[in-house]
């Protein structure tokens, strides 16, 4: 396996991720709303990184209604189980950085 020489190595991060500057409140946020903000990036990660798996032929495991499902990229679901308590509401989380 041959290594790649680091001047062709670039990131398409305008910061670099654990560093002071990308973990700041920068846009001067509460607590609450740092937390939605948190959560907001988190579900639209996930949901690119679900939607890039089925488009590269991979299958994906997620809830849909009160069953653990996996969904295949040609449109095919199987349920893998059936949930009794599937839409229990968590405490409210508040993340800190």
């Amino acid at each position: 396996m041959s290594k790649i020489p680091k001047s062709n190595v670039r990131s398409s991060f305008p910061e670099k991720i654990g560093t002071q500057s990308a973990c700041n409140n920068s846009m001067g946020l509460s607590p609450d709303e740092q937390s939605k903000h948190i959560e907001e990036l988190a579900r639209k990660a996930t949901t690119h990184a679900a939607n890039d798996a089925l488009k590269n032929g991979r299958a994906i495991t997620i809830q849909q209604g009160n069953a653990i499902v996996r969904k295949f990229p040609d449109g095919r679901v199987e349920v893998i189980k059936t949930l009794e308590n599937a839409f229990v509401v968590p405490k409210k989380l508040v993340y800190k950085l």
